[in-house]
């Protein structure tokens, strides 16, 4: 018989041989062996540990163990896929866990840094399991996922709500250079703003784009000007115009030229998954389909009323 005052601790290994049908000892062990950087063997843990039966946090430490091998494989695309398949299935087990959302939205923004920073599906993905993390008030007190939540945002080209989400980051922790991250979008901003008014005012900018009114489409898309286009998708349609200046900035996505059209109508264009070297100024270019916004608002006395598609 065990005298009541003594506490037994075991290691994660000691705990396995004790008992190898207890979950929680070879998550454990999964953890201590990732720390030491045997990958392969960490996930075999995990998914040993998740043999036992649905795990939420096993399930998470599983996505987040398949991110990092991702890293080093040649089929990043196909190891984050089963990183987000394994969050979802978190996710599914509790939806009002917000640690579970908060995992899933890093896994789709993942998803969109690995397969070339042009979808826009995972981006959305990812801000929706960030809003559904934030609805956990266990979660208030976490900076990361309020960065994270920014990121998305910022890279969906919401700059307002970016913006607050790094000012959120910030008083959370400041030593998450949020701050940064939010100047830099005031920056690239006003770069946008002022390098639009310069080429506005350009004196040779009719001779540029004059010969413009001679393209023809060769689809069956209907030659438009961007001040006849909605806000979203628009269908059916083109813009043509001339690249006058690309924009530079410290951001992988999306890239930025300013546009002009045969009227003399400038806008801002912004392309995602181009090497920036692929549009060059100078260039004519067809859009058909744009996708139109008006981006309109201010930020700390700052103003910022820029078109873009």
């Amino acid at each position: 018989m065990l005298d009541e005052g003594f506490l037994f601790l075991y290691s994660p290994p000691e705990q396995v041989k004790l008992n190898p049908s207890l979950a929680d000892a070879w998550l454990s062990l999964g953890n201590c062996i990732w720390k030491k950087g045997d990958l392969p063997s960490a996930k075999n843990c995990f998914s040993l540990s998740l043999s036992k039966g649905p795990n939420k946090k096993i399930l998470c430490q599983l996505s987040m163990l398949e991110r990092s091998m991702a890293q080093g494989t040649e089929n990043k695309a196909a190891s984050i896929e089963e990183s987000i398949t394994h969050a979802r299935e978190a996710v599914q087990l509790d939806i009002r866990d917000g640690n579970s959302w908060y995992n899933l939205g890093n896994a789709c923004l993942t998803s969109f840094f690995v397969t070339g920073t042009w979808d826009h599906a995972k981006l959305q993905q990812a801000l929706k399991a960030y809003q559904n993390a934030e609805k956990d008030a266990l979660m208030h007190s976490n900076p990361d996922l309020y960065f994270n939540c920014a990121s998305a945002n910022k890279y969906l080209e919401n700059y307002e709500r970016a913006l607050h989400g790094f000012e959120a980051a910030s008083l959370r922790d400041p030593g998450l250079n949020a701050e940064s991250e939010a100047q830099k979008i005031v920056s690239l901003l006003e770069k946008i703003e002022s390098s639009m008014k310069v080429m506005t005012r350009a004196k040779r900018l009719a001779s540029l784009v004059s010969s413009l009114d001679e393209i023809s489409l060769k689809s069956s898309h209907r030659k438009v000007s961007i001040n006849t286009l909605k806000e979203g998708l628009n269908k059916a349609v083109a813009v043509i115009g001339k690249i006058l200046l690309f924009i530079k900035h410290e951001d992988i996505a999306p890239l930025y030229y300013i546009m002009c059209e045969s009227d003399q109508t400038c806008s801002v264009l912004s392309v995602y998954g181009l090497h920036s070297d692929a549009i060059k100024e100078g260039d004519r270019v067809t859009l058909p389909e744009p996708h139109y916004r008006v981006m309109d608002f201010s930020w700390k006395a700052l103003s910022f009323p820029i078109y873009s598609r």
